[in-house]
């Protein structure tokens, strides 16, 4: 053989090209193993039984297949047997759905979305009449409530924020009422109408049918003290440099809790009440310090257990949906850290 002739190595061979890489994306690779270079016979198949190979690929099947299998059953069975394969009983309309799903391959954790909607019946019924399945459409639809998803809200739900901020109102929304509230909130506020009146009627619903008085505090036991004396609050402002005492007023109310929490790094954490009972408002350190993720994770599982829930208040929440309602434009990035989710407030600084 000449010493200017050279072989392609099997490495080669089943490197992905631009174009794979382009329809594969995430599976350019897998796909250049199964099928090998030129990849004309994963190019012939039809774009429904491609994401059923990427369902495969990503062992998400209900049937595990091997790489021959994959080559071979999408290639010749019948699409009810393709269905099958991937979604077991839940087989009808699920090679009609694919066939919505664009010629692009999605991201490994947005085919597991797709199938957890799938098999969801509410969701199923709205995924059925889009007329496009593609992740922007659907993972709006995956983060609401289940009773939310109904077709009018979903529609009405253009976006991850969206969504998020809808859930959390519902799930309060649903805690201020008496136990098995939720499928009559849910068609309420399906009840006709665009986004304006959606998210009017969730903002509404944010206040509760019934008032009641602030109820007791949690009773936190060591490392927590709590503060219960003019004298004792003062003593923490002063000790943790910041202005806790200004706060007198909503503590003496029985709407703030203030606790000093020993722990490794010494901490303030404030609980404010409000209908949805009581919320992590603030968890400060000296001078205003922020707390560590894993500090602020450790006080989180503490107060579960009580009942204290994280995240933003009733008024913060309703003002959102009544910015959403107006169409004011989201400037909030996607998919927040845990520490955002928590949205503490600077109440003393």
């Amino acid at each position: 053989m000449s010493a200017n002739v050279h072989t392609l190595s099997p490495a080669r061979t089943s490197a992905a090209t631009p174009l794979l890489r382009f329809l594969a994306g995430e599976f350019a690779e897998d796909v250049a193993r199964v099928w090998r270079a030129p990849f004309g016979d994963f190019y012939a198949l039809p774009a429904p039984r491609r994401h059923a190979a990427a369902i495969a690929l990503a062992q998400l099947a209900v049937v595990h297949l091997n790489d021959a299998d994959i080559r071979r059953r999408l290639a010749f069975e019948r699409d009810v047997d393709v269905a099958r394969l991937m979604v077991g009983d839940l087989s009808r309309g699920f090679m009609r759905a694919l066939a919505k799903a664009g010629e692009q391959l999605w991201a490994h954790d947005q085919y597991g979305t797709f199938l957890a909607l799938f098999a969801d019946p509410m969701a199923n019924a709205v995924l059925r009449h889009m007329r496009a399945i593609e992740p922007a459409g659907f993972m709006p639809l995956a983060l609401l409530p289940a009773p939310l998803r109904l077709a009018p809200i979903v529609r009405a739900v253009e976006s991850e924020n969206a969504a998020r901020d809808l859930g959390r109102a519902f799930r309060l929304a649903v805690r201020m009422r008496r136990p098995g509230s939720e499928a009559r909130l849910a068609r309420k506020w399906s009840a006709g109408g665009d986004a304006d009146a959606l998210f009017r009627r969730a903002a509404a619903d944010l206040m509760p049918d019934e008032f009641h008085p602030p109820s007791p505090a949690p009773r936190l036991g060591l490392p927590f003290v709590r503060i219960t004396r003019r004298a004792q609050l003062e003593k923490t402002a002063l000790e943790f440099r910041n202005c806790l005492a200004d706060q007198a007023g909503r503590i003496a109310e029985g709407r703030m809790a203030v606790y000093i929490w020993r722990s490794e790094l010494p901490a303030v954490v404030a609980l404010n009440w409000d209908a949805a009972g009581w919320r992590l408002s603030e968890a400060k350190g000296p001078a205003n310090a922020d707390l560590p993720e894993d500090m602020l994770r450790d006080l989180v599982r503490v107060l579960e257990p009580h009942g204290v829930r994280t995240g933003p208040s009733l008024e913060s929440i309703a003002s959102t949906l009544y910015s959403r309602a107006r169409g004011d434009q989201d400037y909030r990035p996607p998919n927040p850290g845990f520490v955002e989710q928590l949205e503490l407030g600077d109440l003393w600084s």
